[in-house]
């Protein structure tokens, strides 16, 4: 039978002011690879999780949200130099125009972020995000144009402008439209789908943790997120979220604990 689970990890930033620095992002990359882990793109996951292709070893999607500059700084070398492909998802009102700026591989020193995060100067180019994706190392996705809270902080009715927008400027500076929204956040709701297809996206991030197997909906997609860079905790959530029915139940141990927490604060 054909198909696979297909584990999303998530991240933010790579920085050395960060949860998981460059050098600790090298090792996890390099454990994915000495693991026998490969990393498809959008197409080969939705076949993978479609059931309409096997798999050739362990797949693994890596994901980006936000599109921080330390994504091509740090991220785009050691991706290149391991043979893996990651997704990033940009907010696209949040980048710039202006040249790429050197990397990792160029000598560059490693950003700091914390102090001017939301600052231009923080978030990708657009020349960035064009050599990220033409060197075929990443892939571009939606984050929205914005950023807004659909759900908390804003009305729904110009939902359809926000994905839109988003999708033709992505379209616009790097040749290729996006397939893949990860939601600000990580709030989606079902009433969204429609705006969602209507804006050419198929697949559809979420944060809700877990593993995604074959015949998942596509458009509700779990992620594991990374929040720390120590190889034991990373080997640990591989080996957790590598068996599906574990995955599962501490996905829903991990959402009740969430929702306490908020009801507490």
């Amino acid at each position: 039978m054909k198909g696979a689970a297909v584990p999303v990890l998530m991240y933010h930033h790579i920085s050395p002011d960060r949860e998981v620095t460059p050098e600790q992002f090298e090792g996890q990359l390099r454990l994915l690879r000495d693991k026998g882990y490969y990393t498809p793109d959008l197409a080969g996951a939705r076949a993978l999780l479609s059931g309409e292709a096997g798999a050739r070893g362990k797949p693994v999607l890596l994901t980006f949200d936000d599109g921080y500059a330390d994504n091509w700084i740090c991220a785009w070398p050691l991706l290149k130099k391991y043979g893996f492909r990651a997704v990033i998802f940009v907010t696209t009102s949040r980048l710039t125009e202006g040249p790429a700026r050197p990397t990792l591989a160029d000598g560059a020193v490693p950003p700091g972020t914390l102090k001017d995060e939301r600052g231009p100067a923080g978030f990708l180019t657009w020349s960035e995000l064009k050599a990220m994706t033409s060197s075929g190392v990443f892939e571009a996705g939606s984050h929205t144009h914005t950023h807004r809270d659909f759900v908390k902080r804003s009305a729904y009715k110009d939902l359809d402008a926000e994905l839109g927008t988003s999708a033709s400027l992505i379209e616009r500076h790097t040749g290729a439209r996006p397939v893949s929204i990860g939601w600000p956040w990580g709030h989606h709701e079902k009433s969204w789908e429609g705006a969602v297809r209507r804006a050419g996206y198929t697949m559809a991030f979420t944060t809700v943790t877990g593993v995604n197997r074959p015949g998942c909906d596509l458009l509700y997609l779990k992620r594991i997120k990374v929040s720390r860079g120590g190889l034991s905790w990373f080997r640990s959530r591989l080996l957790l979220h590598g068996l599906p029915l574990v995955s599962d139940l501490y996905g829903k141990l991990y959402g009740l604990d969430r929702k306490l927490k908020r009801r507490r604060a």
